[in-house]
């Protein structure tokens, strides 16, 4: 994901402080977890997060009570946020994640966001178009960065 520092770095939130504002708890994967390291983010986790890994023990040097490590079915992890922290859930991604809440319908709405890079190899978010099959399109934004911001909501 380095391809996408760069936009990291525009200055512009594309949302953030917002979406954290109406957000309970956030879920992440363990590749984007990674990555946030890798970038030197650091400090303390604006909300109780999440990060969804078959490999827990990765990370038990980390001391942050803000910071859950869990695994398993994905429902039972949904459960166990909810259950903690009611309210939305703010999917950090990555792909593998996505796929998985989608796999089990657990996703209401999807904010996109579209970066003008051709990458040519990597994880692709989606396995083919029918992830947009029980959704609409229903905001779009252009940022000076040139990324183009999508909001889908699940019509059925």
């Amino acid at each position: 994901m380095s391809w996408a520092e760069k936009y990291l770095a525009s200055g512009e939130d594309y949302g953030y402080v917002q979406l954290i504002g109406s957000s309970a708890a956030i879920l992440m994967g363990r590749a984007t977890f990674d990555f946030e390291i890798e970038s030197g983010v650091q400090g303390p986790r604006p909300l109780p997060t999440y990060v969804l890994t078959h490999i827990p023990e990765l990370y038990q040097d980390i001391q942050d009570d803000n910071l859950i490590f869990t695994g398993g079915d994905i429902e039972e992890v949904i459960q166990l946020v909810s259950s903690r922290h009611p309210g939305n859930l703010f999917v950090m991604g990555g792909a593998n994640v996505v796929r998985q809440l989608l796999a089990a319908n657990r996703i209401d709405t999807m904010r996109l966001f579209v970066c003008p890079e051709d990458l040519g190899a990597g994880v692709l978010a989606f396995e083919d178009d029918t992830a947009y099959n029980n959704f609409t399109l229903t905001d779009e934004k252009q940022y000076p960065s040139g990324i183009i911001e999508e909001v889908y909501r699940l019509t059925s």
